[in-house]
Parts: C-alpha cells; structure tokens; sequence
C-alpha cells in the first residue's frame, strides 16, 4: 500500500459516525484524513474540534446527496442495532435497508467520490451449525442464528447486496468490510463481553448461560477495525482497489482467525480482572441454566476454521490482535477511568 501522497487532502465522510463504531472510527480517521460525521444523533463531545458534523438524515436521498457533496469517499456504519431492531423493524427497515440504498445510490451520482465502505458484519453467516472453513464465499444464512438477530442478519445481508450491485454496476468502487463482533472500550451494553467484565469488576458473578455457552464466537479489536478501513480508504484513494467483474473481490472478512466461546470468554475476564486487580477482584463464575434448549456442544468450535487470507494479501494485516489481549486492555482501562464501580473484596 502506498501512503505516499498527502492523504489529509482527501475528504471522508462518515454516515452514522456518532455510533460505537463510527466514532472510533471518526477519531483515528482524523488523524490521517478531513473527515466528515453525517448522523441525525450529536456528534460525541470527544469528537468535537477534530472533526466536521452535519445532522443527516439516511432515509432523505436529497439530504444525503447535498450532504456527500465534495467528498472523496464514504464509510457508512448506520445501522438499527440488536435489540431495537426487534422492537423497531420498520425502523430497521428504513434504515438499514433504504438508508443503505440511498447512500450507494448518492455515492454513484455524487461526481467528487471516488466510491464507498460498508461496515458489515458476521452475523451473515448465521451463528449454529458453522461448520467448514469461514471465508469470503461462505455464504447467507440469516435462519441460523438466535431469534433476537434474526432481522439484523436480515438486513445486513440486505445491506451487502444493494451494496454488492451497485459495485458491479457503477464505476466506482464499493467495498465491503464484515466485522466480527468488535471489542473495545465504549462497546454496546448488551454485548456478552461488556455484561461480563460490568459485573466482574462489580466483584458479581461472570454468568453464562449454559444453553449458548459453547457458542463459537468471532471477535476482532476495535483498534484493527480502524486500521483495516484506513487502508482500504487508501487503497481506494489512490487507485490501487480496482473495478472486478464479481463484487466478491472488494469483501474482506475481518476476524482473529481463532473462535472463542462464550465460556472461554467468561474465563478471559475473569482472569484479566484478576491478574490486573493483584487478586483484589476474583469474580466467579456461575452457569445459568433458563431452561433452553441447549444449542452449542463443545465440539463445535472444532467444525470451524477461519480463512484470513484475504485480509492479509487485499489489506496486508498480516498480523490481528488476540481477543485476550482486547479483553484485558479494556479492563485495564476501566481500571483506570472508573473506580467508583469497582469492588474490591
């Protein structure tokens, strides 16, 4: 990858910038290029004075297309998340399938860009019965997952496709990142890992529920998020991502290549709270039984190999962080931040 010419002359913009993802995105992008949040939600207090805010709304083409107006590329992050898509689907909808049409389509008519990322997800693939290697090609398999993720699968893969067509159809470039489930400080609330080390450093009981608790688990750091799409971005810009005939060829897979269940993810926490708390906090933990039918054997994370090969040769990430690594940096930090939640025995 070439960074040799001057990226800070490139204009980004990021739609749903304000969000978990966008933001940290926003933040490390700023460093490098002019970026740009649109998002209906204000823009995070630590984002203010590195980077440009407009108030966008996704599901008004016109509003997008004035709004994408002078920009190089686009990263879009918008999405209606679980669980309010279960409760909101046709905001879901709207959103996350028509905001995504509207901006691919506005990315197509806007002269200045040069094309647009999405910021997919995993959960395409289904969560049961993953079985074989996991790469690009694997496949859709919206049915294979629990029911609260059913619509997100839904409409992600909705999202890939719009976004997939309009690459094979426009002449600019339309790439595709499926993120793994992201690790890092300011992840959402109702994320396994989050629920855990919250109540791990409350002195609580780290509680997996026996039912998914050998769920195999991708996860991916937040800090390799970033740095894969600043240098898609930049390949993107400077013309090294070329046109294919297949949308396939413009989808990376972002993960640590290894699974990680539920109850190996229990264990990580609670022996980075441990390790960094010198033995102050030894949370235990405690297998919920609520009486579902069990989903997950032990076995299964076996069935899975994950290929990465392509996010080494297309992005030259040759090497990821390790989710144990993740998990105690961000005990590390809420160590560090917040003590008043934390109790020491």
């Amino acid at each position: 990858m070439s960074e040799r010419f001057d990226l800070s002359r490139f204009r980004i913009g990021l739609i749903g910038g304000s969000g978990y993802i966008g933001s940290a995105l926003a933040n490390y992008l700023s460093e490098a290029f002019m970026v740009k949040v649109l998002d209906k939600s204000p823009l995070p207090r630590d984002l203010e004075g590195k980077v440009k805010y407009q108030n966008c709304d996704i599901l008004n083409y016109k509003e997008v297309e004035q709004a994408l107006a002078g920009l190089d590329l686009v990263i879009h992050t918008a999405v209606v998340q679980i669980p309010l898509i279960t409760h909101r689907r046709k905001l879901g909808y709207e959103v996350n399938v028509l905001g995504t049409q509207n901006v691919s389509e506005a990315v197509n008519n806007v002269s200045s860009t040069r094309g647009m990322i999405l910021a997919s997800s995993w959960h395409v693939f289904g969560e049961r019965e993953l079985d074989g290697v996991l790469d690009e090609e694997f496949g859709f398999r919206p049915d294979k997952v629990e029911e609260r993720a059913r619509l997100y699968a839904l409409s992600k893969i909705a999202q890939e496709v719009v976004v997939r067509y309009y690459d094979e159809m426009s002449e600019k470039i339309y790439g595709l990142i499926r993120m793994a489930t992201v690790l890092g400080n300011g992840m959402p609330e109702k994320t396994a890992a989050k629920i855990f080390i919250s109540r791990g450093l409350r002195g609580e009981s780290i509680t997996p529920f026996k039912h998914s608790m050998y769920r195999p688990m991708l996860y991916v750091d937040i800090s390799d998020v970033c740095r894969a799409f600043r240098i898609y971005a930049t390949k993107i810009l400077s013309g090294e991502i070329r046109k294919e005939e297949n949308s396939l060829a413009h989808i990376v897979n972002l993960c640590w290549p290894k699974p990680v269940t539920i109850i190996e993810l229990a264990h990580t926490v609670r022996d980075a709270i441990t390790k960094l708390t010198e033995g102050k906090i030894e949370p235990q933990i405690e297998i919920v039984d609520k009486r579902q039918p069990i989903l997950f054997e032990a076995a299964d994370k076996q069935k899975l190999r994950v290929n990465i090969g392509k996010v080494q040769r297309l992005l030259g990430m040759k090497r990821l962080k390790d989710p144990r690594s993740s998990i105690e940096r961000i005990v590390k930090k809420a160590l560090q931040e917040d003590i008043s939640h934390v109790c020491y025995q």
